[in-house]
């Protein structure tokens, strides 16, 4: 009776309402931010949220059909523009970064929608540390791989998002396939009832809602008790049909929000974890009262949620292989056995214990010509016949599968005990032929979150339910699902007892071979297999191309880094000895002589007998996993220095400024007295030099799209030297000028001077007390080299190949490494490139190729991005 009210509860008016709410253009965002809708090209404001005049104190009337540069700061307005000049398509956000606007912090994100672009300012209660993000995936990633199962890598997830988030409560629910979900993991710290365990009807989360978790995998509510601020558009744009799928404020239904009230929790925060494209479960978080978490950590329980989920592909991944091995195995045996005799269907009906594991059944039944042979926990014969004969009234079915048999049929209540549930495969269109594979009922109390709606809370539209105290009910009928594996694995069985002869059906054991090995071959990963002995049996294309052999110990393959070798042994008799799984981290040389870092995974399979046949392994490359985590930290630590240096700059110029006007007060003042006028006119050189440097700081640090202009290499020489004057002198080192002192250039002459600078400053410190520096410009066409050469100590193979990494340095805490690293950056942005040729005691030559003439010409438009590195 239970059942059935819940299934009516699907079909209810009320759901089909909150199927047709209109989730994704509500028309109004939360209030814990604001929103503006640029036009196609960035440049006017035509909608904003209502509240935007609260956070920017500016009347809505003076915003709406502004020019953006008249609203936003500059240095938020600069970020937008590399956004909106990229032309990136509609679809994913982008975070621009954290920014202050109006004495307040802002996280700042952007998305195109069609054509125009919705740009959001999330309000910041904290600031994030990029070292904590950091910290938090590198301690996260290392756990990983020690996660055996589903469970541990929920409840360590849970775990960490309740670290970062500080949530009352943290659930992790997974759907079945009716939608419902059930928690499986839980972290709580008191204040919130505990779920764990309990499942939540897919009434809670209708269609539309799914599908939005599917595309927006982050969802926030920081105060449930929120008024939506509406959109408000130009004259000539209507705003209310605005997609707001992919917003981050984004209003949401007033029936979430009342459900949320509903279940004692004012806050809440929702992550998606998607398994090959398809929504497996939720991360939800929930807090008693009003909490914000900022779109950066958010972002990091996204992508440790995304870390999760492709843990979670992979063990199904890897647990599909094993369980196809196993019927595979079966199904060969059954079949050798059926071929050595010349009545197949009678060598099968003699092993249908072997037959029943061909789908991990309980029970399995063959139906010939009325006659009925069973083994395992089967309905009574006659039971069996009545099942044939309604079989029989439906001719075009071949395959039939059902887990609640008195859905389907109403007498099949009648022995529910034994077969609940449901395989058959129609052996022959031509005579009463079935293969039947049974499943009791698993009689279960189910935990739910909340009773069953009344007749009288069915009735009303759009309502949420009252009521999260935990609710048993009873099922009855069902049997355990049958898996797409197992019904994968009967069929290809009926393929193989649709061949007529028994030469069919030894070829239809092969062809189920050939199957296994299609899809190892089709498989993106090395595939291999081996005997106890470590030998190989079985190598998929990917295993060849991958630099590895056919032959051999798996374990002693060349390609394998010598010390990782040693590694996988020890795991190897390890494994041998207590049965279990290997899984380890190694290096795999790949053709090229690159290592490449791998998860290589061993599990045994065996007979239907509990045997121990072999071993079956994988290989997945984490090589790029590992880059992307690299390169991302990269990316903050570059950022986080570029602010820096541009904020120490700036304030150095004031100071400087004094310092200079005091130099010249005291130059009026000392007369007569030439030798400290001299020294005075030193300071001021060296006071230039110092402001020359922190302006070509502020112009890197700020990307500046300076405009290039003509120059020739003499001035140019003239003042990267006039800079260095007083370092030249102390060292005493010789600068020639070879030539080319009238060859022209065309670039941003700052951007080249400051290059040029650093090659100098670089050349200085290389050369001996006493040593040469040679400058030299040199005209190729459209292009011009700007030479530089020394005597200095020269660089190493090592050094050459890092040359232009940032942070790299050869000078240890003298410097930053930082200064080629903007070098080539600065001749990047100027159509050019830098070519760097060194031999140790004999010095070192850099030559800076440019545009001479005019702009580049380059198909890739004025800025190249190949940067040559040759030596001797």
């Amino acid at each position: 009776m239970l059942a059935s009210i819940r299934e009516e509860m699907t079909l209810s008016e009320s759901l089909i309402s909150c199927e047709d709410e209109p989730i994704r253009i509500p028309g109004s965002i939360q209030r814990h931010g604001f929103l503006l809708l640029l036009d196609c090209r960035g440049e006017h404001i035509i909608a904003a949220s209502q509240n935007t005049e609260e956070f920017l104190n500016v009347p809505l009337s003076l915003i709406l059909g502004t020019l953006v540069e008249n609203i936003l700061d500059r240095e938020v307005l600069g970020a937008l523009r590399t956004i909106v000049e990229s032309n990136e398509t509609s679809g994913p956000q982008i975070y621009i970064g954290s920014f202050p606007v109006r004495g307040k912090f802002y996280s700042v994100v952007t998305h195109r929608v069609g054509e125009e672009r919705v740009v959001e300012f999330e309000c910041l209660d904290r600031l994030v540390s990029p070292e904590m993000t950091n910290q938090v995936f590198t301690n996260f990633v290392s756990k990983l791989n020690t996660l055996r199962d589903v469970r541990e890598l929920c409840n360590a997830l849970a775990r960490q998002i309740k670290q970062l988030t500080g949530f009352n409560r943290i659930l992790l629910y997974r759907f079945d396939e009716a939608g419902h979900g059930r928690v499986l993991s839980e972290e709580n710290d008191g204040i919130l009832p505990s779920y764990l365990g309990l499942r939540f009807p897919a009434s809670d989360i209708p269609k539309q809602a799914r599908d939005l978790y599917t595309l927006n995998t982050v969802r926030i509510i920081p105060d449930a008790t929120y008024t939506p601020s509406p959109l408000v558009g130009v004259r000539q744009r209507e705003v209310q049909t605005l997609d707001l799928s992919m917003s981050i404020l984004r209003s949401v239904s007033p029936v979430h929000l009342q459900y949320m009230q509903n279940m004692g929790t004012l806050s809440s925060m929702s992550v998606s974890i998607l398994c090959e494209g398809k929504l497996w479960g939720l991360v939800s978080g929930h807090h008693a009262k009003p909490r914000e978490i900022p779109y950066l950590v958010r972002s990091a329980c996204d992508l440790l949620t995304k870390l999760v989920a492709t843990q979670l592909s992979s063990l199904r991944t890897s647990d599909r292989l094993k369980k196809m091995v196993h019927f595979h195995a079966v199904q060969r045996r059954v079949l050798t056995q059926m071929a050595a005799d010349n009545d197949y269907l009678a060598a099968m009906a003699d092993r249908l214990e072997d037959v029943m594991g061909i789908t991990d059944a309980k029970g399995v039944a063959l139906v010939l010509n009325g006659e009925c042979k069973t083994f395992g926990i089967c309905p009574a014969a006659s039971d069996i016949q009545k099942l044939a004969d309604w079989l029989d009234s439906q001719p075009d079915l071949e395959v039939f599968q059902s887990k609640e048999l008195q859905r389907e049929i109403s007498w099949a209540s009648n022995f529910a005990d034994s077969a609940s549930g449901l395989l058959v495969l129609r052996i022959s269109h031509v005579r009463q032929s079935y293969l039947m594979w049974f499943r009791p009922e698993v009689v279960r109390t189910v935990e739910w979150a909340g009773p069953p709606p009344t007749h009288e809370e069915k009735k009303q539209l759009l309502n949420p339910r009252h009521s999260f105290d935990s609710w048993a009910e009873l099922v009855r009928g069902r049997s355990k699902s049958w898996s797409e594996m197992e019904v994968e694995s009967a069929t290809e069985f009926r393929g193989a007892l649709m061949t007529i002869s028994l030469k069919r059906a030894e070829e239809a054991a092969h062809l189920s071979e050939a199957r296994f090995l299609q899809l190892t071959q089709a498989l993106p990963h090395p595939v291999w297999s081996a005997g106890d002995d470590g030998q190989l049996t079985y190598v998929n294309q990917q295993w060849l191309e991958h630099g590895l052999l056919d032959r051999g110990l798996w374990f002693e393959q060349p390609s394998i880094v010598a010390e990782d070798q040693q590694r996988c042994r020890e795991a190897w008799n390890a494994a041998l000895v207590s049965g279990a799984s290997v899984e380890l981290e190694i290096r795999i040389c790949s053709p090229d002589n690159k290592e490449r870092w791998n998860l290589l995974r061993a599990a045994p399979y065996r007979d239907i007998n509990g045997n121990r046949r072999g071993w079956v392994g994988t290989c997945t490359d984490l090589t790029d996993r590992r880059q992307r985590e690299a390169t991302l930290r990269m990316t903050e630590k570059l950022a986080l220095t570029g602010r820096m240096t541009s904020v120490i700059a700036h304030e150095i110029n004031n100071p400087l400024e004094a310092l200079m006007n005091l130099l010249f007060l005291l130059d009026e003042h000392v007369t007569d007295n030439e030798t400290a006028r001299g020294h005075i006119s030193l300071a001021n050189l060296e006071l230039q030099r110092i402001s020359a440097i922190t302006k070509q700081t502020l112009i890197w640090s700020k990307e500046s799209r300076e405009t290039p202009t003509y120059g020739v290499a003499g001035e140019l020489f003239d003042n990267v030297l006039r800079l260095f004057a007083g370092k030249i002198r102390n060292r005493e080192v010789i600068v020639t000028i070879t030539g080319g002192a009238d060859v022209k250039l065309y670039a941003s002459l700052s951007q080249i001077t400051q290059l040029m600078a650093n090659l100098v400053a670089n050349a200085i410190q290389a050369v001996p007390v006493g040593g040469n520096i040679w400058l030299s410009a040199h005209a190729h066409g459209e292009t011009m080299e700007l030479v530089i050469r020394d005597d200095g100590h020269g660089m190493t193979d090592d050094t050459i190949r890092n040359l232009f990494q940032p942070f790299y340095s050869t000078r240890g805490d003298l410097g930053n490494g930082l200064g080629l690293y903007i070098s080539r950056e600065m001749a990047e942005r100027n159509g050019g490139s830098i070519l760097v040729k060194s031999e140790q005691g004999k010095g070192t030559e850099i030559r800076v190729i440019l545009p001479a003439g005019g702009p580049p010409t380059s198909p890739d438009g004025p800025f190249m991005r190949d940067v040559s590195l040759a030596h001797g």
